[in-house]
């Protein structure tokens, strides 16, 4: 009887110590630190994916604009050279 006491104090004992370290690792509830780390992930993820395309459309319109002043600028040229060139 007296093994027995003492097996169930030493299994007890040791179910502690795994509760303790666990709890030390992880929180006080696993699922729910786990479930909060996901879901703060989630939102830092589609907030990374909206920079990136924001970041994405305003080099293309920045890009659209600057070829669009060039081609008038070489039209600009292109129609003075013409002028000046015919008497």
């Amino acid at each position: 009887m007296a093994e027995d006491y003492d097996s169930r104090l030493l299994e007890s004992a040791r179910v502690r110590k795994h509760r303790l370290d666990d709890s030390f690792l992880f929180g006080r509830n696993p699922q729910e630190r786990t479930y909060a780390t996901v879901t703060t992930r989630l939102m830092q993820s589609l907030l990374l994916a909206a920079l990136i395309a924001a970041i994405c459309v305003g080099f293309s319109f920045v890009q659209h604009l600057l070829n669009e002043q060039s081609a008038r600028q070489s039209a600009q040229a292109t129609t003075v050279t013409v002028s000046e060139g015919t008497p």
